[in-house]
């Protein structure tokens, strides 16, 4: 039966000899099992890197420490490269064997640990799923049209480079630059020849940085340059080239344009000693430069503490925005693909600002994030979200679940448990009614306290869902570690659906990844039939977006569920967690 099985399979002795391996391990392995049994475990390849893609040292394979303490390791993912030049991922276990069965002798007496005379390790091929991971990675720190580094990746190297100039008192140049005219052009002659530009705008930026620099597109027609270790001097002649660059004519498509570029300079230690703060310093030089006519560069002085001084508007009114009754949420239906049928809603909080008007949360959620603001902000739509969903069940709506997408810092502040608890009991409601969001970097924390949180959370019958997956870190031993219930595909990946192949064959692996381990799929922002009609095809379990409809008020979406189970059926959904 083991000779049959699709898993490979070893067994190794106490000298890590190979004593025995089935064709599925030498498939994987690229040798004839003849060849495999007799030779020492780490021999088999040429050699092994961890999942970060550290090397490892013979001395280190698991088997040495199964054979040692006897206790199995398992979900190990290692890259093996092979001797026959092919490199495959695998997800490994490693078990230790008895001869007597047990761990004791000695005619029913408790005796001393017996040590295992033999390890087995079986060994699942990822190397597919491992691809598509990287290609996620990839599309996760690159902007998908130029290739250059996206704002996430940006910041990071800012606070490393940071960081270093800190300890070798060097300076940190962040250039903010915004296009002239692009809109123009893109109003014009459409998106499709805007794109275009984009991508010869950004190889022009890098032809006038140095190697050790760093470019970076943030979206639309805004970029940075980031410059290490060079003086005053030396960042006004990097601005000079750029203004330079950007002003030759560019021939895309027959025609010949001409644009300009207004360049925002911020210089560390001096305007700052943090990423975002540099990148908005930047960004008011930036629109100095706009003012002062365009095509030009600027440094950015205390005069335009102004436009600093907003964020600290911001956190002053966040302050009181609870108290005086500035929030409300919106919902956005989510829809079983298979059915058609409404099962769940995501609450998305907004804020009607005294002093700002009506903003979004990518308008004010940073600057919570930054002032400790924001886990008072996930309390109140967290009990805002179940009271509204109480209210809905109560007037005889069909069994929706709730959705909730919380910050990182909600996750770390010792205080969810509690505020889950208290808008359950508060609410009424059921813990399987609500469902919780997070993104993937809380995962990377890695912690006990994390796992216990997660694990309490789902006891009380939570689920737990990786939002915006693809974009973030997680890995497949996070994803075995942890209690996550669904995994939300992010627009970005979505929006391509269904005519960039890469974009469809990274959400069909998520998608199969899903399923292998048992995870339910939604996928976010789907705005047309073709995209549905993949999903429905790729097997992802419930859709949202606007091809149903945009995030709706509470009025408003209790209309459109009740229609929709006059059309479909009120159900109740599955994936309850037990």
């Amino acid at each position: 039966m083991v000779n049959a099985l699709t898993v490979g399979i070893l067994v190794c002795d106490a000298e890590r000899r190979v004593t025995y391996a089935n064709p599925s391990a030498a498939r994987l392995l690229g040798l004839p099992v003849a060849e495999l049994v007799g030779r020492a475990l780490p021999e088999v390849v040429h050699s092994a890197v961890d999942e970060f893609e550290a090397s490892i040292h013979a001395a280190d394979w698991p088997d040495r420490e199964v054979m040692a303490d006897g206790q199995p390791q398992l979900n190990q993912i290692f890259g093996l490269h092979c001797l026959n030049g092919r490199t495959v991922w695998v997800s490994s276990n490693w078990t230790p064997l008895y001869a007597d069965g047990g761990r004791t002798v000695s005619a029913g007496l408790a005796g001393p640990p017996v040590p295992p005379y033999s390890v087995l390790v079986s060994l699942v091929d990822i190397t597919q799923i491992r691809e598509a991971q990287q290609r996620i990675r990839h599309l996760a720190t690159h902007d998908t049209l130029t290739g250059l580094l996206n704002r996430s990746a940006l910041e990071d190297r800012l606070e490393h480079a940071l960081a270093l100039a800190q300890r070798n008192r060097t300076r940190v140049s962040v250039m903010f630059l915004d296009l002239d005219r692009f809109k123009n052009v893109n109003d014009t002659l459409g998106h499709q020849f805007g794109d275009m530009l984009l991508r010869e705008v950004a190889a022009r930026l890098q032809a006038c940085a140095r190697e050790a620099d760093t470019v970076a597109r943030l979206g639309g027609d805004e970029f940075v340059v980031m410059l290490e270790a060079l003086d005053g001097l030396g960042t006004r002649r990097v601005a000079e080239r750029i203004l330079s660059a950007i002003s030759a004519p560019f021939h895309i498509e027959g025609q010949e344009l001409y644009l300009g570029v207004s360049i925002g300079i911020a210089v560390a230690p001096h305007d700052g000693d943090d990423a975002n703060t540099l990148l908005r310093k930047a960004d008011a030089a930036m629109y100095l430069a706009k003012e002062r006519g365009r095509n030009n560069f600027q440094t950015f002085t205390r005069d335009l503490d102004d436009r600093v001084s907003r964020r600290f508007r911001i956190e002053s009114g966040l302050r009181r925005a609870s108290d005086r009754n500035e929030f409300y949420a919106d919902y956005q239906p989510r829809v079983d693909v298979r059915t058609g049928r409404i099962v769940s809603v995501e609450a998305l909080i907004r804020w009607n600002s005294a002093d700002f008007g009506r903003m979004m949360p990518g308008q004010f959620i940073q600057d919570a994030e930054e002032t400790g603001l924001v886990v008072e902000i996930d309390r109140w739509i967290l009990r805002a979200a179940c009271d509204q969903l109480a209210r809905w069940r109560r007037i005889g709506l069909p069994h929706l679940r709730m959705s909730i997408n919380l910050s990182g810092q909600a996750f770390s502040s010792g205080q969810l448990s509690a505020m889950v608890r208290s808008a359950l009991s508060t609410s009424g409601l059921p813990g399987n009614a609500v469902e919780l969001e997070m993104t993937e970097g809380i995962l990377i924390r890695d912690d006990p306290s994390l796992h216990a949180l997660l694990t309490e959370l789902r006891a009380m019958g939570v689920s737990l869902a990786l939002d915006d997956f693809g974009t973030g870190y997680s890995s497949l031993s996070y994803l075995h570690r942890f209690p996550i219930d669904t995994l939300k595909i992010d627009r970005s990946f979505v929006q391509d659906l269904p005519h960039v192949a890469e974009r469809a064959a990274i959400t069909r692996a998520i998608i199969m990844m899903a399923q292998a381990m048992g995870m339910k799929t939604v996928a976010e922002g789907v705005e047309t039939e073709g995209q549905l009609e993949f999903l429905r095809e790729a097997g992802c379990d419930e859709f949202q977006g606007y091809l149903l409809t945009r995030p709706l008020e509470p009025a408003a979406v209790q209309d459109l569920v009740r229609e929709n189970a006059r059309r479909y059926g009120a159900c109740i959904p599955r994936f309850y967690p037990s």
